[in-house]
């Protein structure tokens, strides 16, 4: 049975937050300080939202800190003034890079309740790092910018995704190139692979840089024909899935991702796209892991090695193993009524 994705009623919007003299910003931070716990360097955005004539004013701040290569920050996010949002909401942080790919951070769920159930958001810390090229690529001409998500939901008691950070950014020796433009071209590709007997033209030196694994298919079958056969069949992926798959070798992004996150993790684990793997788990862990279909997930994350699913099956497991002792504790003690009655 195909894993239904969860649909909740949201709206969006979306706040940019460039910051200049990243170099000077991170020279100010000790850097014999893995953690000061000061933060000496800090740097706040304020943006304001109106949703069903209800505005609200919210901020960002990064606390600059030592870390690693290059220097990392720990994300705040809040409203400016406390209790005054009606919704609950979620904030999605990206880092847009010089290629205007964007990279996950992380997110934090923001939940109102009526005094005194009340939770302030907890500090995560991300980081910017890697070698001088990859400085370039992340912080262009010293500026970083930052590409913020804000949902609010329309559900009273939503489901919300996990708050997690991916931690330190990986970079991706593919990022050398970009074939966003190319993926407009269609006369010069010089490479058919067949996906069910639909053909699909590829530019050889794309599968080189983004996909080393179809691309050894290629060059095995060309080397074995004399340079004459440029056509490869691969098999256990579907022909709208793969369409997606060369979407992201071209582009690094996918646009319906959220939607084919099943299909696109089993052909990323196949064609072994690790970064498209992981925006897969990502989509999977936010917009389908439920309890009923946890077992179904496990064993899918089982097929990929998909790590960040396993964590998160393993993880729950143990959260409704402990659930379970509190339980069995609490009806050996007494019932509701005999513990309110003793308090």
């Amino acid at each position: 049975m195909p894993l239904k994705k969860i649909e909740q009623s949201v709206h969006k919007e979306y706040h940019r937050w460039v910051l200049e003299n990243m170099s000077e910003i991170f020279a100010k931070v000790n850097p014999n300080e893995r953690h000061f716990p000061n933060f000496p360097v800090q740097k706040t955005h304020y943006f304001s939202t109106e949703f069903q004539g209800h505005a609200v004013d919210w901020y960002v701040t990064l606390n600059f800190c030592n870390d690693q290569l290059q220097g990392g920050f720990l994300i705040n996010f809040d409203v400016v003034e406390g209790f005054k949002p009606k919704n609950h909401v979620t904030c999605n942080f990206y880092l847009v890079d010089a290629a205007k790919n964007k990279f996950f951070l992380g997110r934090k769920n923001r939940k109102f309740y009526d005094y005194p159930k009340f939770y302030y958001p907890r500090v995560h810390s991300s980081c910017v790092s890697g070698s001088p090229n990859t400085i370039d690529k992340l912080l262009p001409n010293d500026t970083m910018t930052l590409y913020i998500e804000l949902i609010t939901y329309l559900d009273g008691d939503p489901i919300f995704p996990d708050e997690e950070m991916t931690g330190y950014y990986h970079p991706d020796p593919s990022l050398s190139d970009d074939f966003s433009e190319l993926y407009k071209v269609q006369d010069d590709r010089d490479v058919m692979i067949y996906v069910q007997g639909v053909a699909f033209p590829v530019h050889k030196r794309v599968l080189r840089a983004r996909c080393p694994k179809l691309y050894e298919m290629v060059d095995y079958h060309q080397q074995i024909s004399d340079g004459n056969d440029n056509k490869v069949a691969l098999t256990g992926i579907e022909p709208e899935i793969f369409k997606r798959v060369l979407e992201f070798m071209y582009t690094r992004n996918v646009e319906d991702l959220d939607d084919h996150a099943v299909g696109l993790l089993e052909a990323a684990s196949k064609c072994e796209l690790t970064r498209l793997k992981n925006l897969c788990e990502q989509s999977l862990i936010s917009y389908y892991y439920t309890d009923e279909n946890a077992a179904e997930i496990k064993s899918l994350a089982a097929k990929c090695g998909a790590r960040l699913l396993l964590e998160k099956a393993d993880f729950s497991e143990e959260e409704h193993a402990d659930e379970e002792e509190d339980l069995e504790c609490y009806s050996e003690n007494g019932t509701p009524e005999e513990y309110s009655s003793s308090d």
